[in-house]
């Protein structure tokens, strides 16, 4: 769709590419603040098996092969986490999950960044106005407190980031074979960060068919691009392994799958009732975009993006739509992009009412209902969060303090309590771990003593 000249040029004041910077830099700062304050050192749950035994013991011993970086954990391959935590320990002389964090933040910032950026590089005097503090808004508050938290989830801030840039590479140079090798390349690292990186390379198809509906200019790459990202997202589908236990927590029927969706799409509210408050101003404008055939290479970015994270919050309805009450925190930074995305051609559609026009006071309805129920929830459940963000620290904290007193001689089997108080579901099989020489040499502070002599350190 044209936008009008008068919202095409750029408004005095700072360029989009300054405030994009600034962004990301108020968003690094507040994610360092919660590392500092909240993190602890001593690695957490998946670490131990998806840095510990598959990369970082290897490479000390001298072992580690490519393959091991790609390995399975669970149904995703983390290859980028891998790679943080060798480039963590090289740097630092530590396996300490505070270092994985800061590296995680850094990525991060990234992301409401290019966010701001594509979004203000074709907007107006309203998209500057309304969403660098959107970015801002979405990246301070504790929602995904887990991720804030552990280095390990740096897994869905490398999915995040290279899905965006993949997305904007086909949406404003869809006639490029070099941007469009690059989208490509991208949404192959995608499907080596999590399982559901194989949807990048579906959304990433759809932006080029969008594309090339609505952009003049030659097809023949955008569509040979299409189909060589189907092949990809097709084999990465087929690489995705198969976890039998994790079966009971999938949808079980076509009934509790539709609820989990409606429940997923609706984030951050929790009732499903909701979901058409949020996507309706994207659906509005991308259904007009398509059927006008007309749209600026901003509106292909954000539509790319919104249906990505569609893509997501179903995968995440089917894989872990069980009994599902709300998405778990850690899932909720994937409908970022998507809520971000939504949020621009909301401002869009308030631009687009006519003065005088029969559906003006309708249209502006839709998008004070949207702002209202994505500003009440997000800023209202804020406290909360916080309250669970200094409770996991609390936890962690006692894991850790757990775990010292086993390198100091102690059962490590003798803490009682509600819930985890061992950063390992599996006393024994930490034990093991921790009884080894090689891991304590490289926990954090290196305070742990030699491995008792009849510790069972692994070969």
């Amino acid at each position: 769709m044209d936008l009008p000249r008068s919202t095409l040029r750029a408004p005095r004041g700072m360029s989009p590419l300054t405030l994009a910077m600034g962004v990301a830099a108020l968003a690094l700062l507040a994610r360092l603040l919660y590392v500092q304050y909240f993190a602890t050192p001593m690695p957490y749950m998946d670490q131990w098996d998806g840095e510990w035994a598959s990369a970082l013991k290897p490479w000390l011993q001298g072992s580690l092969q490519w393959q091991m970086l790609v390995s399975p954990h669970n149904e995703h391959r983390i290859l980028p986490t891998r790679l943080v935590t060798l480039l963590s320990y090289a740097a630092t002389g530590e396996w300490n999950n505070v270092h994985e964090a800061r590296i995680a933040a850094v990525v991060f910032c990234f992301i409401p960044g290019l966010l701001t950026w594509h979004a203000l590089r074709d907007a107006g005097v309203a998209a500057r106005r309304w969403l660098p503090p959107l970015a801002v808004l979405l990246s301070v508050l504790p929602f995904a407190w887990e991720n804030f938290l552990v280095g390990f989830q740096s897994q869905f801030y490398f999915l995040i980031l290279s899905s965006i840039v993949a997305i904007a590479l086909v949406a404003r140079h869809h006639q490029s074979i070099a941007a469009l090798a690059g989208a490509v390349a991208l949404s192959v690292f995608a499907c080596a960060t999590m399982a559901s990186g194989l949807l990048t390379a579906v959304a990433t198809g759809a932006t080029c068919i969008m594309a090339c509906l609505c952009l003049p200019g030659r097809r023949a790459p955008a569509l040979c691009a299409t189909a060589l990202l189907a092949v990809v997202a097709i084999a990465a589908y087929a690489w995705v392994p198969v976890i039998e236990a994790h079966a009971v927590l999938r949808a079980q029927s076509v009934g509790e799958f539709a609820g989990a969706a409606v429940r997923v799409l609706a984030w951050p509210m929790r009732s499903g009732a909701f979901a058409p408050v949020i996507w309706l101003p994207a659906l509005v404008m991308i259904g007009r975009m398509l059927v006008r055939r007309r749209a600026t290479p901003a509106d292909l970015v954000m539509a790319g993006l919104c249906v990505w994270s569609a893509l997501q919050a179903l995968a995440i309805a089917y894989g872990r739509g069980h009994d599902m009450r709300a998405p778990m925190s850690r899932y909720t930074e994937l409908f970022v992009p998507g809520l971000f995305a939504s949020a621009w051609f909301a401002i869009r559609l308030w631009g687009e009412a006519r003065p005088g026009a029969r559906l003006r006071l309708a249209t502006r309805t839709v998008v004070v209902l949207f702002a209202i129920v994505v500003a009440w929830p997000l800023l209202g459940r804020a406290s909360k969060d916080a309250g669970k963000l200094q409770q996991f620290t609390a936890d962690a904290r006692l894991q850790q303090d757990n775990v010292q007193r086993h390198l100091a001689g102690e059962d490590l089997r003798a803490p009682q309590g509600d819930g985890f108080v061992l950063p390992y579901p599996d006393a024994e099989n930490l034990k093991q771990r921790l009884d080894d020489p090689l891991l304590r040499q490289v926990l954090p502070g290196h305070r742990a003593g030699p491995a008792p002599e009849d510790g069972a350190g692994a070969p």
